[in-house]
């Protein structure tokens, strides 16, 4: 039962251990840390070896931690809460190395359940719930074991009845226990989510691209990352379109960054039915309806395919600009689910009929043809050799986008320089590069023959999920295009970047993740956030008093959360001061020091009594004094000798052994021993010197 036990309790320690590592937030040395300490105590106990840490050695590393735990805290990790979580996985791996006792083992679980309730905190994702429910398997089994485990040391044998009732009580408070998590787990923390944690934890997932002002490679390295963005869902409209998921526009480049020269928005409220309209539907071109669910991004822009028109969902006010895109007021630290119209416009065919006389609107040609003042003047001859006998606007943007795709490489792994002049380094030495360089090249080449153009970062299509029948729009999706002005036609979509050479194929590996992906959107769109919607239908009626009652409490909570930060940031600072001052480590060293005599209070009394009958001062050795200097010179006739068994009697034991001299010299000792510790006789000042002149031997014998 005792290894059955030992078993049990490893299993829960690294349940709640891969929980907390399935969150993202804990680094990676701590995960290679813990497992390799973890793997080594698995080792150890299947073996049956002994303890590798003394309890006095657990003390020192727990007093030399304290130390490093205020280092974590303002240096190597400058956060308390990830120093605090490593400080809980030294103290596992501290109890897990040491000899222990019951209340160790109790240590142990209470551990595990603060990381069980970290990674609920940190994150509601699928992986949690698979986790859980492996903590919880492993939680019950230790549980029953550990009682089980007690019960037998206590008896020789158990009958029925003896085992009935303690695994009885102890299956019902486990059930108990279980339901009370869950509810916690399940109910609360996902749906509700405003403490610290779900303020402090959640990541962005987006750095750059999809900003008012992003500087030209920004697209590139979010590309390097293969983290899910979105995931969207057709409801209708043709299934064979090819969509591109479009963000922010922008209109100005200075020959390194594009920005945005018109930053304007205009407010959009929602309908009665929650519905956002954009833009009025036009007669032309097909329509598109998705169910998208956005990650927490670390931009307000919302996407959605081609040209949106309305938006609708559990969302406040929206907002949109002068080029097409959608934002939301505030960045959202938790997912979005909306529900995006989007019309597909209709494209020319090469060849139709244009007017000779094309005109642009004056406030186009404004905002949408400005070019870099210092650009390579090669940049506009090769333009007009490549349009040359193009005898409209479409059919010159044609032919620059076919001449991109048809003569230039793409590539992730830019091993150029772009030097002063980006675009000109790219289209005359390069000629690779990823999808920015292509976008950007055709944006100003159309420029400097007259034709307005505007880049758009956004992602492609994503990779269709036919079990859960979505698409799944990861970050190496990101992507930018171009948008052409075609008098007449409005703002039509160019994509001169030539497909990616390396196209993932599918495989038995990534046919599983379609599985675990549409078993993650199901729990995400079902479950953490259909649910609050139901709720939130069920008690419309209250809605004006519950939003009133929330925005109070609200302010309140962040209130309360300023002075609280500001109370923090305090109290930082003074234990900065108290830290940099000699006062706190005499302070510390005394703390430390008081703590280890306490502790240790009855060794000190002994060899402060040891001393005492050293100079003379006391007559008389306690039966602590005698204790202490017998074990320790058996401690020394054991190196080179058979250890004494745990049945074994102490004659036995010496009388056994195999080196005569050792035998002899413990034999006067154990006479001391046994006198003052069975016999309760005081031990004169002369056999006290027997003791030590017994230990002077063992050394020379060992010697």
């Amino acid at each position: 039962m005792k290894r059955y036990f030992q078993i049990s309790c490893h299993a829960l320690i690294i349940s709640a251990f891969v929980a907390l590592a399935l969150t993202g937030r804990l680094d990676t040395p701590s995960v290679v840390v813990f497992t390799t300490g973890f793997l080594v105590s698995v080792y150890w106990t299947l073996k049956g070896l002994p303890p590798l840490v003394s309890p006095r050695r657990a003390f020192f590393l727990s007093c030399f931690y304290v130390a490093f735990f205020i280092l974590d805290i303002f240096i190597l990790s400058r956060s308390f809460i990830p120093a605090t979580i490593h400080m809980v996985l030294f103290l596992e791996l501290a109890k897990l190395f040491q000899e222990k006792t019951d209340k160790d083992y109790l240590y142990l679980i209470i551990l595990s359940f603060l990381q069980i309730l970290a990674a609920s905190s940190l994150t509601i994702d699928m992986s949690f719930v698979a986790t859980l429910f492996l903590f919880l398997v492993a939680l019950v089994s230790t549980l029953m074991s550990f009682d089980m485990y007690r019960s037998e040391r206590s008896a020789a044998a158990l009958n029925a009845q003896q085992v009935a009732a303690p695994l009885g009580g102890m299956s019902l408070w486990a059930t108990t226990w279980i339901i009370i998590t869950g509810i916690g787990i399940f109910l609360i923390i996902p749906r509700m989510g405003t403490g610290y944690f779900s303020r402090a934890a959640v990541e962005s997932l987006l750095l750059s691209g999809f900003t008012e002002s992003v500087q030209l490679g920004d697209i590139g390295q979010v590309k390097l990352s293969s983290a899910v963005v979105m995931r969207a869902t057709p409801i209708s409209g043709s299934p064979s379109t090819i969509v591109k998921w479009r963000g922010i526009s922008l209109d100005s480049f200075d020959g390194h960054n594009w920005y945005k020269t018109d930053r304007s928005r205009r407010r959009i409220r929602p309908t009665p039915d929650e519905q956002f309209r954009i833009q009025p539907l036009e007669n032309s071109g097909g329509q598109l309806k998705y169910e998208i669910l956005l990650e927490p991004l670390a931009t307000t822009t919302l996407f959605g395919p081609h040209q949106i028109r309305s938006i609708s969902g559990r969302l406040q006010a929206l907002e949109a600009d002068n080029d097409d895109g959608v934002y939301l007021r505030f960045q959202s630290v938790r997912r979005v689910q909306y529900q995006v119209l989007s019309e597909v416009p209709d494209r020319p065919r090469f060849g139709g009929l244009f007017s000779p006389e094309e005109t642009i609107p004056d406030d186009i040609s404004l905002r949408y043809l400005q070019v870099p003042p210092d650009l390579d003047p090669r940049v506009s001859e090769l333009t007009q050799q490549v349009t040359a006998g193009a005898r409209s606007t479409f059919e010159k943007a044609s032919l620059v986008e076919a001449h991109l795709k048809r003569n230039f490489a793409y590539s992730l792994n830019l091993n150029w320089t772009p030097g002063p002049q980006p675009l000109a380094t790219f289209l005359f030495e390069a000629k690779s590069g990823h999808c920015e360089y292509f976008a950007s090249s055709m944006a100003i080449m159309l420029r400097t023959a007259g034709i307005p153009t505007r880049l758009v970062n956004g992602f492609l299509t994503g990779e269709y999920n036919p079990v859960g029948n979505n698409y799944i729009i990861r970050q190496s999706d990101a992507h930018s295009w171009v948008e052409v002005y075609l008098p007449g036609q409005g703002w039509t979509e160019f994509d001169p970047t030539p497909p990616d050479p390396n196209h993932r194929e599918m495989n038995l590996i990534s046919q599983l993740s379609m599985y675990i992906d549409a078993a993650e959107l199901f729990w995400n769109s079902y479950i953490l956030i259909y649910d609050t919607d139901a709720q939130m239908q069920l008690f419309r009626s209250a809605q004006d008093n519950v939003q009133s009652i929330q925005a109070s409490m609200r302010e309140r909570a962040d209130g309360w959360v300023g002075r609280g930060q500001i109370a923090s940031d305090r109290l930082m600072e003074r234990i900065r001061g108290w830290v940099e001052t000699g006062w706190f480590w005499i302070l510390a060293a005394l703390a430390i020091g008081s703590t280890f005599a306490f502790n240790h209070r009855q060794q000190i009394r002994t060899r402060i009594q040891i001393h005492r009958l050293r100079k003379g001062q006391d007559t008389v050795a306690d039966v602590e004094v005698v204790e202490h200097l017998f074990y320790r010179a058996a401690r020394l006739a054991e190196r080179r000798a058979e250890k004494r068994r745990p049945m074994q009697t102490w004659r036995e034991w010496i009388f056994g052994l195999q080196d005569p001299t050792r035998r002899s010299i413990l034999t006067k000792a154990l006479q001391v021993f046994e006198k003052s510790r069975y016999g309760r006789v005081p031990v004169s000042a002369t056999e006290f010197k027997l003791l030590e002149q017994t230990i002077r031997d063992l050394k020379g014998a060992r010697s």
